[in-house]
């Protein structure tokens, strides 16, 4: 009884979700085509809000949401002028752990869920990172495989323009296949196959932790540093904390974009990231 409390509290306390049952309950029921008109926000992020209601509102065969018993039983509420609607601990039921909390507030939440308006500067925010990316790994020398990074050579030096340009562009290719790879994992795993284009207008921006990683590392290279074994542990230990990073990032888009649970994009997240770290291993025999 107190979890489905707890639910009800929760599932109130976001204006977009509070919307959602008083569209509902004024309608007797509606359709997805009819919310995402009223609501003006993107598809993920009302799959996304849908699925946090899941005890309030039920959608029957016809493909309509109508409320539950205790859906009705919020929306009255709300027509009482109920206005917010709080539990004593929703500041932290959403996100109670540290590190989700500051990955949150590092996460462009606005650059996932967008709006059409929108769109041009999510192309363009992912193509500088894109841009920046492969300009960083060409000069490192660095060949990427997802979220990882291995040294073409020793000797950066010696190695061939050409080759730079090729470690360049296998960065731009390697976000394409990532892509590729979390889109079809969706489809095949749950069955989401909506939005697919907004997943790869922003699914660049997944990648600027790694930019970050790779201006520091390409720093320690300059500097010459980099055969320190303080400073390759150093190294080792920044991609894993920008990986976690980017790995959060994807994990969120899928939720916005596809409008699957945490849960499940961080599912595919992990399988796709220790999927590349099996390969790296491999490699390395």
């Amino acid at each position: 009884m107190e979890e489905i409390e707890a639910s009800y509290y929760y599932a109130l306390s976001h204006e977009l979700r509070r919307k959602i049952i008083t569209i509902i309950g004024e309608n007797d029921f509606t359709s997805f085509t009819h919310l995402k008109k009223e609501l003006k926000v993107s598809t993920g992020t009302i799959y996304h809000h849908l699925d946090t209601l899941s005890q309030l509102i039920s959608q029957k065969k016809n493909k309509k949401y109508y409320l539950t018993e205790l859906g009705q039983h919020a929306y009255n509420s709300l027509k009482e002028n109920i206005e917010t609607i709080e539990s004593p601990d929703l500041s932290s039921q959403e996100f109670n752990s540290p590190l989700l909390k500051a990955l949150m507030a590092l996460t462009p939440k606005s650059y996932f869920a967008f709006e059409e308006d929108d769109k041009p500067y999510v192309i363009i925010l992912s193509a500088i990172v894109l841009l920046l990316g492969a300009i960083l790994c060409g000069l490192n020398g660095l060949f990427p495989l997802l979220l990882f990074f291995g040294q073409a050579t020793e000797d950066l030096q010696a190695l061939p323009i050409e080759i730079h340009v090729v470690l360049a562009l296998s960065f731009v290719f390697n976000v394409f296949v990532y892509f590729l790879l979390t889109e079809v994992l969706s489809r095949l795993f749950f069955r989401k196959m909506e939005n697919t284009l907004q997943l790869f207008y922003s699914f660049g921006i997944i990648f600027y932790p790694m930019v970050f990683y790779l201006i520091v590392h390409f720093l320690f290279v300059s500097f010459q540093i980099l055969q320190f074994g303080a400073i390759l542990v150093l190294d080792r230990i920044l991609m894993i904390f920008f990986q976690v990073w980017s790995l959060w990032l994807m994990t969120y888009n899928l939720s916005m974009t596809k409008g699957v649970k945490i849960e499940n994009g961080l599912t595919i997240t992990l399988l796709l990231h220790y999927g590349a770290f099996t390969v790296l291993l491999f490699m390395a025999f």
